[in-house]
């Protein structure tokens, strides 16, 4: 494997391990330790690939790391955690004049189907996009994109006005209370 096939290779993991979500480029792991001079061919192909799936275990490591302080985080400050069903997509409209901007702009309908911390009223919740902090994820980016019946976990803040704080995919919920709570039958 040459150089080039190699820094290749090591782009192509960094952009697979990418979300979509993430406003910035991160960073691409550093490059493999350069091989004595005569080393065999197969073995400098072997170190690089080595190096490549170390790099990768180490970034999904990190990212899993990064996942279960937010979502530890989230069940900590949300007053509220509703299982909900994407209903449809609709877009914003009745806004004050000074926000006549942001009418028409895509949003996703979701329906409580069961509450899991706190309660509420089983009206509507409705994501729109925002502007994504620097380099951060959007808010409820995984309701956002989904599809009819497809069900998700919103984390609201608590309040007679709650906000949502983030919506996630059942498939990347970790974090152990939170798990134990979907799991617990209800009441």
């Amino acid at each position: 494997m040459t150089r080039i096939q190699r820094l290749g290779m090591i782009s192509a993991m960094a952009l697979a391990f990418a979300s979509p979500a993430l406003a910035c480029s991160i960073m691409p792991p550093p490059p493999p330790p350069t091989p004595a001079a005569g080393t065999p061919q197969a073995d400098v192909d072997a170190l690089a690939m080595a190096w490549s799936k170390a790099q990768g275990l180490k970034y999904a490591a990190e990212n899993r790391d990064w996942a279960m302080r937010q979502q530890v985080r989230l069940f900590d400050e949300a007053g509220v955690l509703v299982l909900v069903r994407y209903v449809r997509e609709d877009v914003t409209k009745g806004l004050p004049k000074e926000f006549d901007h942001m009418n028409g702009q895509p949003m996703a309908v979701l329906k409580p189907i069961r509450w899991i911390k706190g309660s509420g009223a089983s009206a509507e919740i409705n994501i729109g996009s925002t502007m994504p902090p620097p380099c951060g994820q959007m808010v409820g980016h995984d309701a956002y994109y989904g599809k009819q019946g497809d069900v998700f976990l919103v984390y609201l803040s608590g309040g007679a006005q709650p906000g949502v704080m983030e919506a996630y995919s059942l498939d990347r919920i970790i974090e152990p209370r939170t798990i134990a709570a979907l799991t617990k039958g209800p009441e």
